[in-house]
């Protein structure tokens, strides 16, 4: 009875341990081979339970040709071996070209030590159809060592009495990594959103503080919402997708109170959701396209 009794207590504990979930985040950069030695910021985000990794990458982080890819692979603990590919694009900034997306494939020794971990090493390249394009090394540090040092360069910063109250606010580095993990859509810029549904269903608000933004949308060069001023209040819109390609166009009507105009959009595709915020100057547009998915 009382090694039962100890049965039911360990039990649910080994269970729990067997079956925990770890998040971890990294920022760095990949560096391809070649002549010009291209380096492109990269942000992986991923689980690990029972040495299964889900997750995805973003490159090019709040640059011209952003995409977000989703990621899967193996963490070998006893071995430290560690891998994952890039296998479906989610979103891309870039002119869309299935058969031209290099996608990247890692292997390699790293110990995963929550958000502390270095992860480094060589990476192939390879295309939708695993024939080889350009390979190169990865560089990524854990965001929590990346934060710890940020905050450090941070405390000397809002201490030092040779700098003004306005630039330690807009210098403040902590607020530029955090802003590296929101998609933002730019003057004429375009997003290619990669859709499973037939039905879109859009959020618009303001989160921060209301100034009067004021925008139109308009889908297909139909106009859906004329002269709408952005609250903290969520504006729900369900939309049926008519093709292959269904684009929606943002247009600031002004700028409000304070430059630029913003708007925090969300996008819902059956299980999942894309935000972005669009930053506009009076009468600049931006666009997302919704690419439909082949059905399987």
């Amino acid at each position: 009875m009382k090694n039962l009794k100890y049965f039911s207590i360990l039990f649910p504990l080994f269970f729990l341990t067997s079956y925990a979930q770890v998040n971890y985040e990294f920022y760095g950069a990949l560096k391809l081979n070649g002549n010009d030695k291209t380096i492109i910021t990269y942000r992986l985000v991923f689980t690990e339970q029972n040495g299964k990794i889900n997750g995805y990458s973003v490159t090019d982080l709040d640059g011209a040709h952003e995409t977000k890819n989703v990621i899967s692979g193996s963490y070998d603990k006893s071995k430290k071996q560690f891998s994952f590919q890039e296998k479906e694009i989610l979103y891309t900034k870039s002119k869309f070209d299935e058969n031209s997306f290099c996608f990247v494939n890692f292997s390699g020794k790293v110990k995963l030590v929550e958000n502390t971990s270095k992860l480094e090493g060589a990476f192939k390249g390879l295309f939708n159809n695993k024939t080889k394009c350009i390979d190169g090394t990865m560089s990524l540090i854990g965001s929590n060592k990346i934060y710890n040092l940020v905050n450090k360069v941070n405390k000397k910063l809002q201490s030092s009495k040779k700098i003004d109250a306005k630039t330690k606010s807009e210098s403040n580095p902590i607020k530029l990594i955090d802003s590296l993990k929101i998609n933002k859509l730019s003057t004429n810029q375009n997003l290619n959103v990669f859709w499973e549904s037939s039905i879109l269903k859009l959020d618009i608000w303001d989160n921060g503080q209301e100034d009067g933004d004021i925008i139109n949308v308009y889908h297909n060069n139909k106009l859906i919402l004329s002269e709408y001023a952005v609250t903290n209040k969520k504006k729900t819109i369900n939309i049926t997708l008519i093709g292959k390609n269904d684009v929606f166009k943002i247009v600031a009507v002004n700028e409000g109170k304070i430059k630029p105009n913003t708007a925090k959009l969300e996008l819902h595709d059956k299980n999942r959701s894309f935000e972005l915020l669009a930053t506009l100057n009076k009468e600049e547009e931006a666009s997302i396209t919704i690419v439909k998915k082949p059905a399987n």
